[in-house]
């Protein structure tokens, strides 16, 4: 049985010391995280002081030609781009010149670092499994899901947890007093992503002390069809991660089940 303090511990261990600083020249710092790309790759920012005296971090363009590489084309589709530009604005990341950056001073260079990863890894998830022929994505499949449904849902609420850093849910259905719990969603459009499953585990671990009078509960929305449209099976490790951590996991095929809990 998996513990999820223990696991949440470990996460946060694992990635302080994970990081990786190399100088490079003209005062540029290489940051490159644990995380990894579609292709295995550990992803990678950068730091870039400015005459300003700020520090400007950026990706680089490596979100969107990593996109461009598996045939999601972000710049010849309006929706797309329009879609990416608010998902990072949600994260307080720009998206300039196809480079997903941000302008902080020194002091806010941890939590702008922290808030830079995080739209680097959603944002890639976020597109991963759009096929070429379709604007639609995962997020967007959600919130229609929501919206036929007459559910009123707020769209990327940002919660600071005891760490200090940022932790945003794409979806949060309010509470009322003690009868209507507080509900809180992720989204996951590559059900089978183990590291960002792990990061969500993180979020509500570092999100749930902050909101526990609002009586939360935590879900997770995982995409389990493939690009054909066919229903995929999901790692049945990362489900017990999910449930052993106190967040209801919800395949996508099986959302209609869930209705009269978001009704509430």
């Amino acid at each position: 049985m998996l513990d999820a303090k223990k696991l949440n511990q470990e996460y946060l261990d694992w990635v302080k010391k994970s990081y990786e600083y190399n100088q490079l020249d003209n005062g540029i710092v290489e940051i490159v995280s644990p995380f990894l790309d579609n292709f295995s790759d550990e992803i990678g920012m950068y730091a870039i002081p400015k005459k300003n005296g700020k520090i400007k971090l950026t990706d680089d363009g490596w979100t969107i030609d990593n996109l461009n590489s598996i045939g999601v084309n972000i710049n010849k589709s309006k929706s797309r781009k329009n879609i990416l530009e608010q998902q990072a604005k949600s994260y307080g990341i720009d998206v300039i010149d196809g480079e997903l950056c941000t302008e902080v001073s020194e002091h806010d260079f941890p939590v702008a670092k922290h808030r830079l990863l995080q739209a680097i890894i959603f944002v890639n998830d976020m597109f991963m499994m759009a096929p070429k022929t379709t604007s639609n994505v995962f997020f967007d499949d959600i919130d229609n899901f929501f919206t036929e449904n007459n559910i009123r849902t707020t769209k990327n609420s940002s919660y600071i947890g005891q760490s200090g850093l940022t932790h945003r849910y794409e979806f949060s259905i309010p509470g009322f007093k003690d009868d209507v719990p507080l509900r809180l969603i992720k989204t996951m459009a590559a059900g089978n992503n183990t590291m960002f499953a792990k990061s969500i585990v993180t979020d509500v671990m570092q999100t749930e002390p902050v909101v526990k009078n609002e009586n939360p509960r935590f879900y997770v929305m995982l995409n389990n069809y493939n690009k054909n449209n066919k229903i995929i099976e999901i790692n049945q490790d990362i489900l017990n991660l999910f449930k052993s951590s106190s967040i209801q996991p919800v395949l996508y095929s099986e959302r209609e089940k869930f209705l009269p809990e978001f009704r509430e």
